[in-house]
């Protein structure tokens, strides 16, 4: 960590991170806790919120990787910062003004897509601060600070929300992006690539479209990219089940809130608890880098989930949820890291933004395909379908390892070339 750290733009680049992941898991628990925690109906409502939101955004996500391998990406980072402050001021303006859902929706939309914009640009950005160098260790330090800040995040909105009014919380993450934005502004290089020629709106946009393809073909054709990004997006799904089931739980059986494990309380240890085993996963997966391959990585986080949503999954104790959180924490960061470095290695750096802009295609994608997994699991015995599903992850584990192993990902990191 203290060599990584040296680095003054690797600093600013991960503070910028944090600080904006802290203001995500805020932000994002005070739309849940409106959107899901409070209405009746819980999966179908969590499908609903899901495909309202990420669905649109899958749309039109590929063409931010593209944007991103042409735009200044210092300039993004602090575009997609200083937007997320003007949305945010809005809907705390328009909060005080209407109780109705559709603002919070299209804010949430749009809080969304700037933040996946914002991540797509760290990960194209990071090979480049780091100098191709130490990309898991970056990758794990990034990563795992990231989702303890969201994580951190999460839990500081959930007591401004007993605390101050929604709308309240919203100007504090606010101030938490311009704070992320202004450490952007101090990086030193401004990892842009040379300016194109201006073209007509139309030959723009079928430009992007031919790069995007060109994008999707690069990432099909190398099975260090394409392997490990169905890997991720199985894992997702298996994450977000754990993340959804522990709702379920919360609040069908920690409903007062009043109560010492009530509603709050009880969804505040819960991301506590996915927290630290994200933090044991940032401590974890460099030590393990350094004896295994990042597929076996992958694999080991893998079987974490599903073991997790097998043993765990719908037992109705606060300690099997708080379990089971943690297991999904630890094994979704710890495969998540060996993604990242997989599909670094993988592509050239032209290709890094797409391959990363299909990458958070795959997660919103996940959190529905979760969603809808689940509503299976309302006409019979939820405890019986997380069992059946975690066999299944498992099992998908196993294939996937015999693709990889077949496609020789396990004999050594993946050079920038075409390996079928």
């Amino acid at each position: 960590m203290k060599e990584l750290l040296a680095d003054r733009d690797t600093r600013l680049l991960l503070g910028s991170q944090w600080v904006t992941q802290i203001a995500d898991g805020l932000v994002q628990a005070s739309f849940a806790n409106i959107l899901i925690l409070e209405p009746e109906g819980t999966i179908s409502r969590i499908l609903a919120v899901s495909a309202l939101t990420f669905l649109p955004y899958s749309v039109i996500a590929p063409f931010m990787g593209v944007f991103v391998d042409r735009w200044r990406r210092r300039n993004v980072l602090i575009g997609t910062s200083t937007a997320r402050v003007l949305l945010l001021v809005a809907l705390s303006v328009v909060a005080h003004l209407t109780s109705g859902d559709v603002p919070l929706y299209v804010g949430l939309l749009g809080l969304l897509g700037l933040g996946r914009l914002y991540l797509t640009t760290k990960g194209a950005v990071l090979p480049f601060v780091l100098h191709e160098k130490h990309l898991l260790q970056g990758n794990s330090l990034s990563g795992g600070g990231g989702m303890i800040a969201a994580l951190v995040g999460g839990v500081l909105g959930i007591g401004a929300i007993a605390a101050v009014e929604t709308a309240n919380t919203f100007l504090v993450g606010a101030g938490l992006y311009a704070s992320a934005g202004s450490i952007a502004a101090r990086i030193s290089h401004t990892m842009g690539h040379p300016k194109r020629k201006r073209e007509s709106l139309g030959g723009e946009f079928l430009r992007v479209w031919q790069e995007l393809v060109d994008g999707m073909l690069a990432i099909w054709s190398r099975a260090g990219a394409r392997l490990p990004l169905l890997g991720v997006f199985i894992v997702r799904v298996a994450a977000m089940v754990a993340a959804i089931t522990a709702i379920i739980i919360i609040k069908d059986h920690f409903p007062d809130s009043g109560d010492r494990f009530g509603r709050l309380s009880a969804s505040a240890l819960a991301l506590g608890t996915a927290g630290i085993g994200a933090f044991v996963g940032a401590l974890v997966a460099p030590r393990l880098g350094r004896r295994l391959p990042e597929p076996a990585l992958m694999l080991i986080g893998f079987v974490m989930a599903g073991a997790g949503i097998l043993t765990l999954g719908g037992v109705a104790e606060i300690w099997a949820v708080l379990s089971l959180t943690f297991f999904g924490g630890l094994g979704g960061f710890i495969a998540k890291v060996a993604v990242d470095s997989q599909v670094q290695q993988a592509l050239p750096d032209d290709y890094r933004g797409r391959g990363f802009a299909v990458y958070d295609i795959l997660y919103n994608l996940a959190t529905v395909a979760a969603a809808v997994l689940l509503l299976f699991s309302e006409s019979g015995s939820l405890r019986a379908f997380c069992a059946g599903l975690g066999v299944t992850i498992l099992l998908f584990a196993l294939a996937l390892g015999h693709a990889m192993k077949e496609a020789g990902l396990f004999v050594g990191a993946q050079a920038p070339t075409r390996d079928g």
